[in-house]
């Protein structure tokens, strides 16, 4: 053997292996737990938040009515009537049944006198000069398919956080309606409607056209508006 060569054999390094102690095992555990845990509640607040909690919400809405005055041809005013449903909560809502009338108004000729209004909840009194419906200038009713007898392929569904609406237009002769009344009736449930709602469709002394329910149905929303015509 080459005296070089003596002593010149490779050394392997040595590797110290410990085994986990029982504390260890146990730490090692509980952080596994609690990493499981936290996920475990992270999804389950994003699916309660998300899903759950908005089940269990009261809706919330608004039912404007939204008037547009265009051009006046021939001493006829042409209107543009917004009818919306602004949904502001955090479920869906559809319309099971809607009406809208829009009535032309005419001054009553006599001097102005009080009308006043007195409930346990509301006051009212009116001075100024009084006005009365004298016709009819536009009605329509509709059943849709969250009502009894409705139409199931119509509904009016809005999503949270969204609206929706519909136009109408309306043409007014100046001279004989100053002013018009539009007088809007809809039954406005959370999505997707059950049970249906128990409405009917009936007529005025005009020949207008309204709903009708019983007193202890829900979700009835009416809503009376004047609009003063301009002429010029």
């Amino acid at each position: 053997m080459d005296p070089d060569e003596k002593g010149s054999g490779s050394h392997r390094a040595l590797r110290v292996h410990t085994v986990p102690s029982l504390a260890d095992n146990i730490r090692i555990s509980v952080e596994v737990v609690a990493i499981i845990a936290a996920g475990l509640w992270a999804l389950y607040t994003f699916v309660y938040e998300q899903r759950i909690k908005p089940l269990s919400e009261a809706p919330s809405f608004s039912v404007p009515t939204i008037i547009e005055q265009g051009s006046t041809v021939n001493g006829v005013a042409f209107l543009t009537i917004h009818k919306r449903l602004q949904n502001t909560g955090n479920i869906p809502v559809d319309i099971a049944a809607e009406a809208l009338s829009v009535y032309g108004e005419v001054i009553v000729p006599r001097t102005r006198n009080y009308g006043r209004i007195h409930t346990p909840t509301s006051v009212r009194v009116k001075g100024d000069v009084p006005r009365k419906a004298a016709g009819l200038l536009y009605s329509f009713a509709k059943l849709r398919s969250g009502a009894v007898g409705g139409d199931p392929t119509t509904a009016f569904y809005v999503p949270a956080h969204s609206s929706n609406e519909e136009t109408i237009l309306v043409a007014v002769p100046v001279k004989t309606y100053p002013v018009i009344l539009i007088v809007r009736k809809d039954y406005v449930e959370k999505a997707p409607i059950d049970p249906q709602v128990p409405v009917r469709i009936v007529k005025d002394q005009f020949g207008a056209y309204s709903l009708h329910s019983r007193p202890d149905v829900q979700g009835e929303y009416d809503t009376e508006q004047e609009y003063a015509i301009r002429t010029q």
